[in-house]
């Protein structure tokens, strides 16, 4: 079973062909242009610096690309690549500035700014944009004066504030709706959990009606028939015969209907687990789920699904894989449930809190769980239940 994207999130940071990206691009083209202008009508003439502000010019998109490519940071690695790729964009940019002049060359610091405001802490955003802005003043100082560089300076100071408080803005609202739409999904997987708790009751309560209450019934009303009989006449006989017969055909209706529904004992988790898988486009979320694999009882459902909660945004938080597999089936007398990525994973991880958590939860109901590198590279996250647990128990 595989949920289908119902909607596709659009991502605007990772990937060189985001839509942020492209307006990167488009930028540097449009900045690129007055080099090519000024050799075009004789403004340029080409020498080492020239040469060097070209490199630095090039360098900015390529370093971009570099850094997009990572997309967000998953770790402290990450972010610490992340921010040498954005850091060595400021020196090159610098470089072009100064070979090329004043003109739409600073506009590369605009785009540095954006990346700056979302990668490093205030303060240290702010430190290195007020450094690059002293660097480029006093480049402009020596070719205008300071009283026109400092005029230029006001312009391009406001574009790079407006560029980095958008893209802070951005990024933080893109942030709280994936917030949102991880909430509503446990929301969901919550609501249809107890949905299902509340069938499965309910079908216990009628098989044990139908089995206590209609079958010992029938079962007596067969014993004063057969009393009957004995010390009825010969002309009643016959009659009291058929009621026999009915209430035999009776119960026996009666303990088939328990039977089905005794065949559905426990809590069906597919509707759930469903629910808990977002509508993304990447990484694909494969659901492999058995029908004959249900529940205990509720505490077993609840365990299981913070199981597949947990693997699920660990997975799409730090593997960086291309599809994820839950799966959940009926063995060795309990319940399987496992979450398997084929990201990244070297080596099983360091339990954390959520793990330690989930470890607890489980053997608290006698089950287990196991963490360890997939076939496929990946991690994989397996949990157990015995098919009925301590906590699971009926009266």
């Amino acid at each position: 079973m595989e949920q289908a994207p119902q909607t596709l999130r659009a991502n605007h940071w990772s990937g060189p062909f985001a839509p942020l990206s492209l307006a990167v691009y488009l930028t540097w083209i449009a900045v690129a242009l007055q080099p090519w202008l000024d050799w075009r009508h004789g403004r340029l003439h080409w020498s080492g610096v020239t040469a060097v502000g070209l490199l630095g010019m090039i360098a900015v998109p390529v370093l971009y690309i570099l850094r997009s490519r990572y997309g967000r940071p998953e770790s402290d690695a990450d972010l610490a690549r992340l921010r040498i790729l954005v850091l060595l964009q400021i020196p090159a940019a610098l470089l072009a500035c100064y070979a090329f002049g004043g003109g739409t060359m600073p506009i590369l610091l605009v785009v540095i700014a954006g990346q700056v405001s979302v990668l490093y802490p205030l303060r240290a955003a702010l430190g290195l944009m007020l450094l690059a802005n002293a660097a480029l003043l006093l480049m402009l100082q020596q070719r205008w004066g300071w009283a026109d560089a400092a005029a230029s300076m006001l312009s391009y100071g406001a574009f790079q504030t407006f560029a980095a408080m958008m893209t802070a803005y951005a990024r933080s609202a893109e942030e709280s709706r994936d917030i949102a739409v991880r909430i509503n999904s446990e929301l969901l997987a919550t609501r249809r959990l107890l949905l299902e708790s509340t069938r499965s009751e309910e079908r216990l309560r009628l098989s044990r009606e139908l089995h206590d209450v209609v079958g010992h019934k029938l079962t007596a009303l067969k014993l004063q028939l057969r009393l009957q009989a004995r010390q009825g006449g010969q002309t009643s006989a016959p009659a009291i015969a058929e009621c026999e017969r009915l209430a035999d055909e009776l119960l026996t209706d009666v303990r088939g209907v328990v039977g089905a529904l005794r065949e559905h004992d426990g809590i069906d988790l597919q509707q759930a687990l469903a629910a808990l898988v977002p509508a993304l486009p990447h990484p694909r979320v494969r659901l492999e789920l058995a029908p004959e694999a249900r529940a205990a009882g509720v505490a077993q459902a609840q365990a299981l699904l913070r199981c597949a909660q947990e693997g699920l945004t660990n997975a799409l938080r730090h593997s960086g894989a291309a599809q994820i597999v839950i799966r959940l089936a009926a063995d060795a007398g309990g319940i399987g449930l496992s979450v398997e990525d084929d990201g990244r994973a070297q080596q099983a991880p360091i339990p954390g809190n959520g793990l330690r958590g989930m470890r607890e939860r489980l053997e608290a109901l006698g089950g287990r769980l196991e963490l360890g590198v997939a076939e496929r590279g990946g991690l994989r996250l397996r949990a157990w239940l015995p098919q009925a647990s301590p906590a699971d128990s009926l009266p």
